[in-house]
């Protein structure tokens, strides 16, 4: 994926971001798939259970949320990509997130169900949009949903 027109960050390059994204967290790709969509310099994630500062704490966050969360669908509901400049992009995004959740040493999993608001800062890098700021916030979960497990340090809350 490029950038597109030239060295422009392009609202169609920042949707496949969008799409990527997803699409490499409900696989659970190998994490350097998903390193290669964030920038490193200025990297901040706000997420329900802890803020991601660099490149090694997403690696032990997504550790964490893969060993915890599977068969997890992310449907993007709403998206806003707006440019602020040829080499940023703001985006808002309204997300409906399902998964089945494990917690050791519970006998089976759970479902969980949530719907989200992210919002994302997004740069021109190598040609290609990273996502360099990242929050998710305004949780409501679904009707029957289990609460979703905290991991690490943080207050309990869904994966991203």
């Amino acid at each position: 994926m490029t950038g597109g027109a030239g060295d422009r960050i392009t609202e169609s390059a920042v949707r496949g971001l969008v799409r990527d994204w997803f699409a490499a967290l409900d696989r659970h790709d190998e994490v350097e798939v998903l390193l290669d969509l964030l920038t490193e310099a200025g990297l901040v994630m706000h997420l329900p259970q802890r803020t991601v500062r660099d490149h090694d704490d997403f690696r032990a966050w997504y550790r964490e949320t893969t060993s915890t969360y599977f068969d997890e669908v992310h449907d993007v509901l709403d998206a806003k990509v707006t440019a602020t400049s040829p080499l940023h992009a703001e985006v808002v995004l309204r997300v409906n997130w399902q998964s089945r959740m494990w917690a050791p040493p519970a006998p089976s999993s759970a479902w969980v169900g949530v719907t989200s608001k992210e919002t994302w800062s997004v740069v021109l890098r190598d040609g290609r949009p990273r996502i360099r700021t990242y929050t998710v916030g305004g949780l409501t979960p679904m009707p029957g949903s289990a609460a979703p497990r905290a991991t690490g340090d943080a207050p309990q809350g869904a994966a991203a």
